[in-house]
């Protein structure tokens, strides 16, 4: 077992890393506002201390509710999960004295009796996964997504609820037992994180755009719906604007000569997706008749005729829409 949670513990710390340096620096479609990297550091670098903290004690003994830091981190974390999950979602960059209520959880690490404390740290922690959880799920009828993302969301609130019965049962609970299963939980929901943004790797900009619409006043009054609408579908399908792969929200409603926010509520309104799902089913659906047409044309410059800008992002749309692989697709139109 105790092989397993320095595994486990490895891969928590490295993902951690990864999944920070990724949002800082590369995904530009998604709020980085101060409040944003300071809120989505403290969670990651939470996760990472906490992990660090279980696995000193496989190898010393050494109860880790004992140190401040540990604690610290521990009764931190719910808390920059909420926030950096708002500023995500909502483009939150304010910070009001209702922002700084959320932090107040930190405050329990002065409370003398900690199994209380941690139980109701532990409450505050489901409620927020609970909070996101039927927040997705209210948006899933503004998008058009798998079956993955239902099953994640299970899996997402089976954890919350796990977690839960984990705080209650710190008092009757060997300490071991408790550190072990805290870290293999913590572990599992790395795991579920990362596994669904590399097979979605536009997710959390989809969520982003969506909540931002579905919270939003209607802006749609301001424009000529259908007349919009046709200028939208002819510069997709007589112009082909979607094999420019630097293709984006902003240079499209530009084209369109209109404010950004318009053309996500347009296009979510009306197509019931977000704009880069949008796009990737113009792609998809071009990328359909070039396998059947072109048999003699690999993959690769088939995915780049049609905008993306890797074959693996290609082949991860490809499947999210179809259901099947290029190649897969290929040899059943060919039978």
């Amino acid at each position: 077992m105790t092989l397993l949670v320095t595994l486990v513990v490895g891969f928590c710390v490295v993902s951690c890393v990864v999944l920070f340096t990724t949002y800082a620096f590369f995904l530009h479609n998604l709020n980085r506002s101060p409040r944003a990297l300071i809120t989505g550091f403290l969670l990651l670098a939470g996760l990472a201390f906490l992990q660090l903290g279980h696995l000193s004690y496989l190898d010393s003994g050494a109860d880790p509710l004992e140190a401040l830091s540990y604690r610290f981190w521990l009764f931190l974390t719910p808390s920059m999960f909420y926030l950096f999950s708002g500023s995500i979602l909502f483009d939150d960059t304010r910070v009001t004295p209702l922002t700084l209520l959320h932090v107040a959880p930190v405050l329990l690490i002065f409370l003398p009796q900690q199994a209380i404390a941690i139980s109701l740290l532990f409450c505050i922690g489901t409620g927020y996964s609970l909070w996101l959880t039927q927040l997705v799920y209210k948006l899933r009828g503004a998008r058009k997504r798998s079956r993955f993302e239902l099953f994640f969301l299970f899996l997402f609130t089976v954890m919350a609820i796990g977690v839960l019965i984990l705080g209650f049962s710190l008092p009757y609970m060997h300490v071991g037992t408790f550190y072990t299963v805290y870290a293999l939980g913590i572990g599992l929901a790395l795991i579920l994180v990362v596994a669904t943004l590399l097979s979605f790797p536009a997710l959390l900009s989809e969520l982003a755009e969506v909540a931002k619409l579905s919270y939003a006043s209607s802006t749609l009054n301001e424009i000529n719906i259908p007349e919009t609408k046709q200028q939208l579908e002819r510069l997709m399908g007589v112009e082909r604007l979607f094999q420019n792969e630097q293709l984006s929200l902003a240079t499209t409603a530009e084209a369109l000569q209109i404010s950004t926010h318009q053309l996500s509520e347009l296009i979510n309104t009306q197509f019931s997706v977000s704009f880069s799902r949008y796009v990737r089913e113009y792609r998809i659906k071009a990328a359909q008749t070039l396998l059947k047409d072109e048999p003699d044309a690999s993959i690769l410059s088939i995915s780049m005729e049609v905008g993306f800008k890797s074959q693996s992002n290609f082949y991860a749309a490809f499947k999210e829409i179809t259901g099947e692989s290029p190649g897969s697709y290929r040899k059943g139109s060919d039978s």
